[in-house]
């Protein structure tokens, strides 16, 4: 067997060109399947981070019926947020921290421009929202991350000093003693969209006109403290948000919430917890996973995976077709070399086994360097990123590519195995000679 290695790894010096030409076929086919496995690692890990820690967390509880019902009955589907189902949360383990959402339709009016939209606000508080998806801070393009802290509702004041009162008649010789008025300090964050459509400015007042519960009318009074942008496709447009507390003194709602977003510990998965959290809170509420809420999102990475098989076979048939017909070629130039072993008494089995080592070992050289070069190559723009435009997007996405070293040990695995699947016909063709036949050829 000994023999047989050196043998082989003699004849692959010896044939330069053609093995050359292998181990370049298999080299170009490690780099393609590995080099877009660690792109396309790198493009679902980004939309992956995007969906879990700047919009919907790993996790999220909703009352039945929430994706259907939200956008025409917002409050048919809330759901009291009291102690009970905290203690649950805490109980769960993995669960690490969770924020309560409010989501409502309303009418948006910028007061400078005198536009108005209607818009679907989602209210949270900063500090449990930032627990939860810790990068919704760094999606600020312009202004400010609202503060929750800082909001003050609006307070009835005593103003006792009415000598710079203007609207009073001059004539009027009875003044009143003091006047009322109202204050307060909100802030609204909206996306890059609505702050172009407005051309408006960090600090412009808008006013939120809201219908609650009852049916009454209801409107708020704020300020543009930033714009935010996910920088996903299919992110919804006309989305501004608000802080929680005040939405929820506005419309009288206590302690009711439209939808609660989970995150969970590092070492979990999101599809793991789902079932456990669901046996937690029982059937009044239903978990989904962010994959379940995004489920355009879900379909396109399905559909990337789907894609990236369709290459992996394709270049597997390509590495395949391109060595037979190398190994074809140096059987037929090595007929007399065959015949020679065969005459020493190297058996029909010794040549097959011949053939397949020396294809072997080129496609291990072949793999061995693609890997080597791959390796690299994503782990520098693994630190470094790439700046990537996702569809339907104007700004770009620093991609991180990176490819586990299972996923590397298995396209070295094929490539061994395109090599001697490859080779195996004609090794088998080299082997069935008959020795006067192979002698007798030139």
């Amino acid at each position: 067997m000994w023999d047989l290695l050196r043998v082989a790894l003699r004849n692959v010096g010896r044939n330069k060109r053609r093995s050359l030409i292998t181990a370049i076929t298999v080299f170009i086919g490690v780099l393609v399947i590995a080099g877009t496995r660690g792109l396309l690692n790198g493009l679902q890990g980004e939309i992956r981070s995007a969906l879990t820690q700047k919009m919907h967390g790993d996790l999220q509880l909703h009352k039945a019926g929430y994706q259907d019902s939200i956008d025409a009955s917002p409050y048919k589907v809330m759901f009291p947020l009291d102690a009970a189902l905290q203690q649950k949360l805490r109980d769960t383990p993995g669960v690490v921290a969770w924020s309560p959402r409010l989501r409502v339709l309303g009418l948006l009016n910028h007061q400078k421009s005198q536009t108005t939209v209607p818009v679907m606000i989602q209210a949270f508080d900063s500090v449990a929202e930032t627990a939860v998806c810790p990068r919704l801070p760094a999606s600020i393009v312009q202004g400010g991350m609202l503060v929750s802290g800082t909001e003050r509702m609006e307070q009835v004041q005593r103003d006792d000093d009415l000598a710079e009162a203007q609207f009073f008649d001059p004539a009027q010789k009875a003044r009143p003693k003091s006047i009322r008025n109202t204050s307060g300090q909100h802030q609204i964050l909206v996306t890059p969209g609505l702050f172009r459509g407005f051309e408006a400015a960090i600090g412009d007042e808008v006013v939120l006109l809201l219908q609650d519960k009852n049916n009454m009318q209801q409107a708020v009074v704020a300020q543009i403290a930033g714009v935010l942008d996910y920088g996903l496709p299919n992110a919804q447009n006309r989305l501004i948000w608000m802080d929680a507390g005040t939405l929820a003194r506005t419309l009288s709602l206590g302690d009711e919430i439209s939808e609660l977003a989970i995150s969970i510990d590092k070492n979990a998965t999101a599809e793991d917890m789902k079932p456990l959290l669901q046996a937690r809170v029982g059937n009044t509420l239903v978990a989904e996973t962010y994959l379940d809420i995004t489920g355009f999102l879900r379909d396109a990475m399905t559909l990337q995976n789907v894609i990236f098989n369709a290459i992996v076979v394709i270049m597997f048939l390509i590495v395949v077709a391109a060595i037979v017909n190398t190994s074809l070629m140096t059987v037929m130039e090595r007929t007399r070399e065959i015949g020679t072993l065969m005459a020493l008494g190297y058996q029909r089995k010794h040549i097959l086994f011949l053939f397949l080592i020396e294809s072997a070992a080129i496609g291990l050289s072949g793999g061995v360097a693609a890997l080597i070069g791959v390796a690299a190559g994503i782990a520098y723009l693994g630190q470094t990123g790439m700046q990537f435009v996702l569809p339907g997007q104007t700004d770009a996405t620093v991609l991180h590519p990176y490819v586990s070293v299972l996923f590397l040990s298995l396209v070295l695995a094929l490539a061994l195995l395109s090599a001697v699947i490859a080779a195996f016909l004609p090794a088998y063709k080299a082997s069935h000679m008959r020795p006067v036949e192979a002698l007798s050829k030139s």
